[in-house]
């Protein structure tokens, strides 16, 4: 196992935390696919965030229901709605599919809230609520009936038949962005759909990241087809939008390969590259990226690399670009790392040369934030493995500081409760207020067994 560069005594916490309880009886999975977690993913994006001094968040309860809650920050009680017209998995032959987590996202400009759920690689579920009720919380009644029913589309008559990987993204305009994958594992694109709020209305669905093109496998040969990991999707101060990837060839299920990055200034209409030159324009003849795209690479890394998807990334106060990967520490076999050879590695923009550093501990997939002097924070459940079957283990900070060039990675918080999912984090409310939010669920008595949601709240 990796020795970590800490011992216990430097868990004597810098930083002071409370925790809500959401629900004493959250879903976990028995025998579940991909896992027992089913609250609390990376690749939600979202199931906490935050509006108007308001805070809310999604997540199954122990009856299969898609719940919503909400809070006056920054200590109210929580309000829960349970939408029981509806129970996952309507799908029989997904029910215990780890992978079909909810995501939320909140739409500023006419004030509703956006829910898809129960999807991985089948038919869209998605809800949104009635306008106008994000503005004026404390007047709204908080029931079930807010929320519209289940429909299988966002643009009228366009149903979504394959759809996976959900995330709403708020746009610095006060609408929204809806984020997917078409297709399945080793083939499939990448879809962004917008949302104008003045008109409460879906337009322009259309593939940003294709699947197609061909790819020479070092040790699988031709690839003729692929689907792109996103990591966590990130605005930054000025309004441009940021994605990171990895690719999952169709001729090599068992890992992915290479680190790529690129940027929007138009809310993913058009794409630029790390030349800061337009790849690609919806409508256009290169509407969207793929495996040929130039300038676009981060770091090469084969699947000797163990290299694991769906990470994070954020982009700090002077607008530089960080991502954060666990992978191998050395190249090997094409598969996936363990815990005892992998760390996080640190990429990060520097002119036209990305650094790598890497990162003295390791856990599942974590969540980065920078704060407005660009220090950044590492947040994660320090598990010893990759099995998320009833192992539960600490939510732990780090912290490394821009003036050291984020070389001296701290622990500067670890939870005394363990918690048994990856973190969700609200960042909308990190933006405002300085405080991190954090999802977490308890770890179940047994597998399958109920177990407690909670909101920790710890102040910086």
């Amino acid at each position: 196992m990796i020795k970590y560069s800490y011992s216990q005594d430097e868990f004597k916490n810098k930083l002071k935390s409370s925790a809500s309880v959401i629900d004493s009886s959250g879903l976990t999975l028995k025998n579940g696919l991909y896992g027992n977690i089913i609250n609390g993913q990376s690749f939600q994006q979202d199931a906490l965030t935050s509006y108007g001094g308001w805070q809310y968040i999604t997540y199954y309860d122990a009856e299969r229901h898609v719940c919503v809650g909400r809070r006056k920050l920054p200590s109210s009680k929580w309000e829960i709605v349970r939408l029981t017209d509806y129970r996952f998995s309507k799908n029989k032959s997904q029910e215990n599919d780890g992978h079909n987590t909810i995501s939320i996202g909140l739409c500023q400009k006419d004030g509703t809230i956006h829910l898809s759920f129960d999807q991985h690689g089948g038919g869209l579920n998605y809800r949104v609520s009635k306008t106008g009720i994000l503005e004026h919380p404390e007047k709204v009644q908080w029931e079930s009936t807010l929320f519209n029913p289940v429909i299988n589309y966002l643009e009228k008559d366009k149903p979504v038949l394959a759809i996976s990987y959900p995330a709403f993204i708020s746009t610095p305009q006060g609408n929204l962005l809806f984020i997917f994958r078409n297709g399945t594992s080793g083939n499939g694109d990448c879809i962004l759909v917008s949302y104008d709020g003045s008109k409460s209305k879906w337009y322009n669905t259309h593939t940003f990241i294709s699947g197609k093109g061909e790819y020479i496998d070092p040790n699988a040969g031709k690839s003729t087809a692929r689907n792109a990991y996103l990591n966590n999707v990130s605005f930054d101060r000025l309004g441009r939008l940021h994605i990171s990837w990895t690719w999952r060839e169709i001729v090599a299920s068992k890992g992915n390969r290479d680190i790529c990055y690129a940027y929007s200034t138009d809310n993913g209409n058009s794409w630029l590259d790390q030349k800061n030159a337009t790849i690609t324009t919806s409508g256009a003849t290169k509407e969207s990226i793929d495996t040929q795209t130039p300038n676009v690479l981060v770091k090469s890394l084969s699947r000797g690399w163990g290299m694991i998807n769906q990470q994070s990334q954020t982009i700090d106060h002077n607008l530089t670009p960080h991502i954060v990967m666990s992978h191998r520490k050395e190249e090997g076999l094409p598969g996936w790392s363990r815990m005892d050879d992998a760390l996080y590695f640190h990429y990060y923009k520097m002119g036209e040369n990305w650094i790598a550093q890497k990162i003295p501990f390791m856990g599942n997939r974590p969540k980065l934030l920078a704060d407005k002097n660009n220090n950044l924070y590492l947040i994660f459940i320090r598990k010893g493995n990759f099995d998320f079957i009833n192992q539960g283990a600490p939510l732990v900070i780090v912290k490394a500081r821009s003036k050291n060039n984020w070389t001296d990675w701290t622990s500067i918080y670890e939870s005394k409760e363990h918690y048994f999912n990856e973190v969700q984090v609200d960042t909308k409310r990190w933006t405002a207020d300085n405080v991190l939010s954090i999802m977490g669920q308890a770890l179940p008595i047994n597998v399958g067994a109920a177990s407690a949601i909670k909101v920790i709240d710890i102040k910086l």
